[in-house]
């Protein structure tokens, strides 16, 4: 078979694969996970930043990255299979680019010279998603100052137990299936439809719900306020102003930091806001960094919902729930959420919600029926597995649930709310 024949052969199995591979990472992958605490603040120097940013942070939400679960080896003569299209191109990427990706030239691939590669240009198509599956593989979730080197010998042993039948230790098929899907869907026009929407946003391997949830907020009740922070300049760049914060000049996003980090498939926006972001935290934060890819202080690391306040300039406040103040549900703590969700909402103002889990926008309030809708960035349909006590929620393909407000305030550990006023005034 010729080469244009395999390429095409693999091409029309890689929709199959991706999908399989999705509903693998819907069962086995928790959109986040851990104890919430103030360990997530952002460090932002205090005449340069809302006061939220350097107080002791409430809502911040620890995460849990992608790491399958590897069954224990069993004792049993070893079986040969044949790779699937997906194994063999991701192989076959990785030993064709592996002496150009190591830039010292030592034989050793480590995971600083995969971060320094991946913001090259000119590694695209195939080649940089395979590219992002060694940075997904090598990359632990907020333990960014650990690494990984891969040598050729490496490679051969993940060809070895493929062969034989058991898993990999992490998913990098499964990670260059899904970014071929990525590269695929991701427009390189900065907003496809003139403004942002909550429903393109898709959370995959990185743990960046706080991030999506209040960018997301922001799309749903005045995606304008995002539209007008990012500028395009001649040279194909981009230059993000927050408010309250200096300039900062983004590059276009590569191939390989499309396939790793989310995406949004209604255009580049999410890319260049999360890097724009990821250049302050590491400006402000440089002793937390220990990476050479900025985007992995966005994707990596814990953070908190109260950034909405990064995007708009105005203070957020915050509505303590008793899954953290582990006070009881009172009648006076549901009126407060009401009347303070509907006017918010109704204002054209940024709604998050946090539980120790995961982050997600608040996007609607049913008075009459007294019903909350809510967005979770990790937007497959099924089951919302969060919530307890009730009914099973399900999610819209979308991510869209609506639940009581009695069920929200019991689930959920905070609400933050755009107050509207300027931070400083």
């Amino acid at each position: 078979m010729s080469v244009k024949q395999s390429m095409r052969t693999f091409r029309s199995t890689v929709a199959a694969i991706a999908l399989a591979f999705g509903v693998l990472a819907a069962l086995s992958f928790p959109a986040a996970a851990g104890p919430e605490g103030p360990q997530a603040q952002t460090s932002f120097p205090p005449e340069q930043a809302p006061t939220s940013f350097t107080s002791r942070s409430l809502d911040s939400v620890s995460h849990t990255a992608a790491t399958p679960t590897v069954a224990p080896l069993v004792a049993e003569p070893p079986r040969t299979v044949g790779l699937t299209p997906a194994a063999q191109h991701f192989l076959a990427a990785v030993r064709a680019n592996f002496a150009q990706w190591d830039i010292d030239h030592d034989g050793v691939l480590t995971r600083e010279e995969i971060e320094i590669d991946m913001q090259d240009p000119r590694i695209v198509g195939d080649d940089a998603v395979a590219l992002a599956a060694l940075k997904l593989g090598s990359t632990t979730y907020n333990q960014l100052q650990e690494t990984r080197s891969f040598t050729r010998t490496d490679i051969d042993a993940m060809e070895r137990t493929l062969r034989d039948g058991r898993k990999l230790e992490r998913h990098f098929v499964g990670y260059y299936s899904a970014g071929l899907k990525k590269l695929a869907e991701q427009p390189r026009e900065l907003f496809v439809n003139g403004a942002p929407r909550i429903n393109a946003i898709r959370q995959d391997f990185t743990t960046d719900c706080y991030f999506l949830s209040a960018a997301g907020a922001i799309a749903q009740v005045n995606p304008q306020v995002l539209v007008r922070l990012i500028a395009r300049n001649r040279d194909g760049s981009f230059t993000v102003t927050f408010p309250h914060q200096p300039a900062v000049r983004v590059p276009m996003p590569t191939d390989s930091e499309i396939a790793t980090y989310t995406i949004s498939k209604d255009g580049l926006w999410l890319s260049v806001l999360e890097k724009a972001y990821a250049i302050l935290r590491i400006r402000y934060e440089p002793q937390q960094a220990s990476t050479r890819e900025p985007l992995d202080s966005v994707g990596f690391r814990t953070g908190s919902t109260s950034i909405v306040a990064l995007f708009t300039g105005h203070r957020i406040r915050r509505i303590l729930f008793p899954g953290y103040t582990h006070q009881p549900i009172d009648a006076g703590l549901l009126t407060q959420v009401r009347t303070e969700l509907g006017n918010a909402l109704r204002e054209r103002r940024a709604v998050t919600a946090a539980n120790s889990h995961h982050a997600y926008s608040v996007v609607g309030y049913d008075a009459e029926r007294d019903l909350v809708t809510v967005h979770n960035p990790y937007d497959r349909g099924g089951l919302e597995k969060w919530i307890d006590g009730g009914e099973t929620v399900r999610r819209t393909d979308d991510g869209f649930f609506t639940i009581p407000t009695a069920r929200f305030v019991a689930n959920f550990h905070n609400i933050v709310f755009d107050d509207g006023s300027y931070a400083g005034s």
